[in-house]
């Protein structure tokens, strides 16, 4: 850490250096141009061949000491606007995740849920293909708070939130909705498909846990997009889904599938 604050620092005494050194080699220049000057106001009539080579060559090195002086600048303003340009990236890109990600869990947040949601189901009617979502909450969340402390409880969603993101594939999609529930979107994924890897999470969730002394379990409802379907019409099923099953005893999967004839 320490050499890698150190080497601006060099660097900007290394320009310094190089500028000052120009300065006085200008105001050398200078000197000697106004010696010159004042030889030929006191002997304007004598010969001075050499006095006007002299002379040249100080315009000549007077104008490469103001390239050297123009190019450090140069350098210097354009290091200056890279480094604001990387900055500009860097905090339009913090801007961005602060838009489309949940500030406690890092998951996506209901707005890019929005987004993505119609994006796919788009897809489902444009392309037919398959689209599946699961609703998860944790069971007991509010015992849990009160156990252990609001705290704790943020913590938890928070490693929950991380564990299930790397038990996903990486064209799935994680939304935080609100408390301890959650909705993953599986893209090209059918009901069944969808089924098996709810109950892969519910699996590999009940078997861990959380910050050294919390075991949580998840109550899970599964649903496939039909073409037909608007947003509010999967989340309803995604929602029987998952009060089936906090209703059935909690800890459990629960498939809903679209009627075969709709009304």
């Amino acid at each position: 850490m320490t050499t890698d604050r150190s080497a601006p620092n060099r660097l900007k005494s290394r320009y310094k250096a190089l500028y000052a050194a120009s300065i006085l080699a200008l105001a050398a220049l200078l000197c000697v141009c106004f010696g010159m000057v004042y030889t030929l106001r006191l002997d304007p009539a004598g010969d001075h061949a050499r006095l006007m080579q002299l002379a040249y060559l100080c315009m000549v090195a007077g104008f490469f000491v103001l390239a050297a002086q123009g190019l450090l600048v140069g350098k210097k303003v354009l290091a200056r606007m890279g480094r604001d340009a990387a900055r500009a990236d860097e905090l339009a890109e913090q801007l961005e995740r602060l838009t489309v990600l949940d500030s406690l869990t890092q998951a996506y947040n209901r707005g890019k849920f929005e987004e993505i949601m119609a994006r796919e189901l788009g897809n489902v009617r444009r392309y037919g293909l398959d689209l599946s979502g699961i609703m998860l909450d944790l069971d007991g969340f509010r015992t849990i708070n009160q156990a252990h402390g609001y705290s704790a409880g943020d913590r938890l969603l928070a490693n929950l939130a991380h564990f299930l993101n790397t038990k996903l594939r990486t064209n799935d999609f994680l939304f935080r909705w609100h408390g301890g529930k959650f909705i993953i979107l599986c893209p090209h994924t059918d009901i069944d498909r969808a089924a098996i890897v709810a109950e892969k999470l519910r699996m590999l969730v009940g078997h861990k846990i959380f910050g050294g002394k919390i075991r949580v379990f998840l109550s899970l409802g599964v649903a496939q997009a039909e073409e037909d379907d608007s947003a509010e019409s999967f989340l309803q099923r995604l929602q029987s889904g998952l009060a089936a099953s906090k209703n059935g005893g909690r800890n459990q999967v629960t498939v809903v599938r679209a009627p075969l004839f709709p009304y």
